[in-house]
């Protein structure tokens, strides 16, 4: 009888343990992807987080107020106007959609890849587990081709509630802001806005003021102030040139 009293307890604590309610933590690691509540998307954090009206998010970018330039790249900034939260743990996610036909619009890259990563058959950019400590984090986008037209950037962010890690009285804030495509009605003067351009043919940047070279993990590979200066060596592979008032996404092959 004590032998079978013996070889119950265990058993029973097996079927406690199958048996006991978990809760995922796997947000902490980043978005899985299509949850900013896009049209596209559909659905929002809420799907996986029980959570309640937060103070709100920004979405703010370098775009101009006179709208997007067909494949320049843009620096975007996601913001969490955080205060409610416990402090635990905050996430978000980051798309972009055409207005007219709510197809993902622009290519997103990471200029911060120990904090942020990218979802959703990269459509989207969302927090890491090192990121989610944060209240803002930094990514850039490449518009999309000419005549796409007006575009909406959507973004779902949440803030760690009660009871902590257990995706319930978390703080949903969400945001969108749009922009329109630029109609570009005269040239650009290199020497007053561009302030370099560069040759692909002969890999060589023509500048007039100082430019940044990245790779595609936002590493710094180069910097240059001279008015030529030829990159034929670097690597095959795609690199951001940047400048006080223009960046470029190029193609090294």
């Amino acid at each position: 009888m004590m032998k079978k009293y013996l070889l119950f307890i265990p058993f029973s604590i097996v079927i406690v343990i199958f048996f006991y309610p978990t809760t995922s933590n796997s947000n902490s690691i980043g978005s899985v992807g299509g949850k900013t509540g896009s049209p596209t998307d559909g659905v929002n954090c809420t799907q996986c987080h029980g959570a309640q009206q937060g103070q709100g998010a920004t979405i703010t970018t370098d775009i101009p107020s006179t709208g997007y330039v067909p494949g320049n790249i843009y620096n975007i900034t996601a913001t969490i106007n955080s205060g409610l939260g416990f402090g635990y743990a905050s996430g978000f996610e980051v798309t972009c959609e055409e207005n007219s036909n709510d197809t993902k619009a622009g290519s997103f890259g990471i200029s911060d890849p120990i904090n942020t990563q990218l979802t959703n058959n990269s459509n989207a950019v969302t927090h890491t587990a090192a990121g989610n400590s944060l209240n803002t984090w930094d990514l850039f986008w490449e518009a999309p081709l000419a005549g796409t037209g007006d575009v909406t950037f959507y973004g779902a962010f949440i803030e760690a509630g009660y009871p902590i890690g257990n995706n319930q009285g978390d703080f949903l804030n969400s945001t969108t802001v749009s922009f329109n495509e630029e109609i570009v009605n005269s040239t650009i003067n290199l020497s007053e806005e561009s302030n370099f351009t560069f040759n692909s043919a002969d890999k060589i940047i023509e500048a007039v003021k100082n430019v940044s070279i990245y790779d595609i993990n936002g590493k710094l590979i180069l910097f240059t102030n001279k008015k030529l200066t030829n990159i034929s060596n670097l690597s095959n592979g795609i690199y951001i040139l940047k400048s006080e008032n223009k960046t470029q996404k190029i193609i090294i092959k």
